[in-house]
């Protein structure tokens, strides 16, 4: 199962205080996991170790120069260990460090060569836990690692988990506690309490915990938890492929104020977010907390990261004095590919802890991202002009999609108020919110206004990715990526809603007096030619009127030789025109077509084309 969260419910009666070693945790992973037949099979192990900073001091020049904290070595147990014997030193590059909880912590990964269709356990033992409420001072950490290829033809990548080195709970309160796991196959991941004499691979007895057995948290003190991380292929399997270590400390204290709402992680990236990170891509990151009450402050954020990630000072912000900010940066290597698990635990300046919340940012693995289209029938649809009762919308992704599993929404906004005006959540709403391979398909239940403009925005997440806990997409916050406009059918309505004016205008004649016939010459054949009286089928007035003017016949006379025809002539108006250039007609040939339906006018030659004109026109002005 993918990103997964373990749940410890604890009642605190009492209190505690630590030295030396805080805990630790192991994972590891198949450099070429989908490569068959390997030998030898190269593993990239990582362990993770926390100190006492008075034992083993960091700061973030340490960070920076790549110096270490801790010492030992991690050694194999097994059979089929061959030389492996004590292959890897627990000194390991600083990561992490925190003065108000004397801490330091710190990661490293390294190659190991294993012959292939192994199974055997790494172990790092010692002393100097702390002087526990229950268990011994010693501790000892333990991973079972098997070189067998699955049932899918890959090589097994253990589950990881991480958790703050020092838990703080106040005395008297329950606390349920979120513990991240994650597992890059996608395995069904199950939790236990370690043991101190669990039987490993080729039947050798380990001790995983050291004698840290159970919590009560029943007397003052600090408490040890232990517990193992294991992952299956199929639910129904009762062997597990590997296990994991995660050992932590649990500090209860005491306290008199009223203020009992501890600090939290609220952002910017929700608590869970799986991103995806390219190598060698920088990653900047903002981090956001709250305290709980007016009053107090943030103390200090506990932080759980990869190697050459660097955290920015905690500022406090100017607007809101409840809210702090502090930035992560990071350039992942090709060696960090898989998942990361980066997590964070504020704490107050009355010594409350908030939960421990994670993101997962997984290495060589490109998140699906929204296509973005400019023209009809791209990759979005529909754009530009659209009916008031559209209801279905379509956008390309640039990779197969999944439903998001935490809350992310799809927003619509009116663009005059820059409201929202309508939002689907996609994690939940499975009828109306569709995932279809590379498209994403909602459909809408508004009355959108006619004549408005709309556009639409896309939370973090709308779309995951297919692979393992699903990268996440970005968020989607510019009003130019999706705006609509809804068509207005009251912009046609003057089209039928012409004025018309008549006028009389005596128009003379001017003909040739009989003339006496004569003898024609039968050599030479004449044919009459026949002109035709001159008018002016349409003028123009102004820059926003069209005038028309037809003639007609009414009333004639003749005297002699001269006649006079009596005319009427009919001036129409027609609505205002736009005038539209080429580059405006290449525009709106971009946008969707609407169709009309022009009713038939008894005109002729040029006059039907400028009728014609002003109705495109008047259906292009409605577009813009």
């Amino acid at each position: 199962m993918q990103g997964l969260h373990y749940l410890l419910y604890i009642w605190l009666g009492i209190v505690i205080e630590a030295s030396h070693y805080r805990g630790g945790s192991f994972t590891w992973k198949p450099v070429s996991p989908q490569v068959p037949n390997q030998n030898p099979v190269p593993i990239s192990f990582t362990q993770r170790h926390a100190w006492r900073r008075g034992s083993y001091y960091c700061d973030q020049s340490t960070i920076n120069s790549g110096g270490t904290v801790g010492g030992g070595s991690v050694c194999c147990l097994g059979s089929q260990c061959g030389s492996l014997s004590c292959p890897l030193s627990t000194a390991v590059p600083c990561t992490d460090f925190s003065v108000s909880q004397d801490m330091s912590a710190g990661q490293a990964s390294s190659i190991l060569n294993l012959s292939p269709n192994i199974k055997i356990a790494l172990t790092f033992t010692g002393g100097a836990w702390i002087s526990l409420q229950s268990g011994g001072g010693n501790w000892a950490v333990t991973t079972q690692i098997s070189t067998y290829m699955r049932a899918d033809g890959h090589y097994n990548t253990a589950p990881t988990s991480a958790m703050v080195p020092v838990k703080l709970l106040r005395q008297g309160f329950s606390y349920t506690w979120l513990i991240p796991t994650a597992d890059t196959d996608g395995d069904t991941v199950k939790c236990r309490w370690a043991s101190a004499s669990a039987t490993v691979p080729t039947n050798v007895v380990a001790d995983e915990c050291a004698g840290i057995l159970s919590y009560t948290a029943s007397a003052v003190g600090f408490w040890a938890v232990s517990l193992m991380m294991e992952d299956y292929e199929f639910s129904w399997q009762t062997t597990a492929l590997s296990a994991t270590p995660l050992q932590f400390i649990v500090q209860v204290y005491t306290s008199s104020s009223s203020c009992t709402v501890g600090p939290s992680y609220t952002g910017a990236r929700p608590a869970g977010a799986c991103v995806g990170v390219d190598v060698n891509q920088i990653v900047v990151e903002q981090a956001i907390f709250t305290v709980g009450c007016s009053g107090v402050t943030l103390s200090d954020v506990l932080t759980t990261s990869p190697p050459g990630m660097i955290r920015g000072t905690v500022t406090q912000s100017t607007s809101n004095p409840l809210e702090y900010t502090m930035s992560m940066t990071w350039t992942p290597p090709a060696s960090a590919w898989g998942s990361n698990l980066v997590c964070y635990t504020p704490i107050d300046s009355l010594g409350q802890q908030g939960n421990t919340q994670c993101v997962t940012y997984l290495v060589a693995v490109t998140a699906p991202e929204l296509i973005y289209t400019s023209y009809v029938n791209g990759s979005m649809s529909p754009i530009g002009t659209v009916m008031p009762t559209q209801n279905v919308w379509r956008v390309e992704c640039t990779k197969a999609v999944n439903r998001p599993s935490t809350a992310a929404y799809i927003r619509f906004y009116q663009s005059s108020t820059a409201t929202q005006v309508y939002a689907l959540d996609a994690s939940t709403d499975t009828t109306r919110v569709i995932y279809s391979n590379f498209t994403l398909i909602f459909f809408t239940n508004y009355a959108w206004i006619a004549g408005q403009s709309y556009y639409i925005l896309f939370d973090n997440g709308v779309v995951t990715g297919t692979e393992f806990c699903g990268p996440q997409s970005k968020p989607i916050l510019d009003p130019t990526f999706w705006p609509f406009n809804i068509f207005n059918s009251a912009a046609y309505a003057n089209l039928t809603g012409m004025t018309t004016s008549s006028t009389t205008t005596i128009i003379p004649n001017i003909t040739t007096p009989a003339i006496s016939t004569t003898t024609a010459n039968p050599a030479i054949t004449t044919t009459g030619i026949t002109v035709p009286s001159s008018t002016t089928p349409y003028t123009g007035t102004g820059a926003s009127t069209t005038v028309r003017t037809t003639t007609s016949t009414t009333t004639s006379t003749t005297t002699a030789s001269i006649s006079t025809t009596t005319l009427t002539t009919t001036t129409t108006t027609m609505p205002a025109v736009q005038i539209l250039q080429p580059s405006d007609i290449i525009k709106k040939c971009e946008q969707p077509v609407i169709i009309g339906t022009l009713l038939s006018t008894t005109v002729v030659g040029a006059i039907s084309l400028v009728v014609y004109g002003v109705f495109m026109a008047k259906i292009a002005a409605s577009m813009l």
